[in-house]
């Protein structure tokens, strides 16, 4: 059987990377997205007083217990004055607990199965390699902290292959580079 153009797509492997090269796709070096995903932990530390959150508690317990004692001996001479350093003490608490505190900055994978919450090009990309290779599945990774999402990532998946199709953060396009 002589080679023509009708069986040369029958000679390229089924894989991902085969794929990728059917459907035009660049994907970016895994190394790109690990030099991302530091740099934005180290961005979005978790706040002072979550890093600090044992000696905070310790130095409130400590002031809770100087302030009640100061309120007992108070109590005792002024009952008026006791009870308005109590009243103090209660709303410094209620104070303290309505701190905003900032965890730390999570990364988190999930398989994702729509692709409406991918950026626009990347959602066209992921649906021409879908075309080209059915048995592919994406993972959509994201930056979690405090209920927030920062910079998602896109990986597309297909055997023991993974491949990063994609960076952004909100409408803006960080990887591929978009010029």
């Amino acid at each position: 059987m002589a080679f023509d153009g009708r069986t040369a797509a029958l000679a390229i492997p089924n894989t991902l990377e085969a794929a990728l090269t059917q459907s035009g796709i660049e994907p970016i070096d895994s190394r790109v997205l690990d030099a991302h995903k530091a740099e934005e932990l180290r961005r979005h530390p978790a706040g002072w007083f979550y890093r600090h959150r044992v000696a905070v508690q310790i130095a409130i317990l400590v002031l809770l217990i100087a302030v009640l004692v100061g309120v007992l001996a108070l109590a005792s001479e002024h009952p008026v004055v006791g009870f308005a350093a109590a009243v103090t003490l209660l709303g410094a608490l209620i104070a303290q607990s309505a701190l905003p505190v900032r965890g730390p900055a999570l990364w988190q994978e999930r398989t994702i199965h729509d692709l409406g919450t991918v950026h626009p090009l990347l959602r066209d990309s992921a649906r021409r390699l879908r075309r080209h290779l059915p048995g592919v599945s994406f993972t959509l990774g994201e930056l979690i902290q405090d209920r927030i999402t920062l910079d998602p990532y896109l990986i597309a998946e297909y055997g023991g292959d993974r491949a990063v199709l994609g960076i952004w953060d909100g409408d803006m396009l960080i990887a591929p580079d978009p010029r």
